[in-house]
């Protein structure tokens, strides 16, 4: 998905989120009462990819099975 949104947790580097990541992420945060910081971008910002749904993707495609034939 495209990330509209840039989150951090306190001081720490932020990251690109999709809104629905940027949701949850502000409810975990407002949850645990946790200083964190959600920008939202404007069009002019460019495009970019959510780094949660990419993680996501990753994780998903490091535990598919793998069928290993002998030469």
């Amino acid at each position: 998905m495209q990330a509209r949104f840039l989150v951090a947790v306190g001081a720490m580097t932020p990251t690109m989120m999709c809104e629905y990541h940027a949701r949850a992420f502000e409810r975990l945060m407002l949850e645990h009462e946790q200083p964190h910081t959600i920008y939202e971008l404007e069009d002019e910002d460019g495009e970019h990819e959510c780094h949660a749904c990419d993680l996501k993707a990753t994780i998903e495609e490091a535990e598919r099975p793998r069928i290993i034939l002998p030469n």
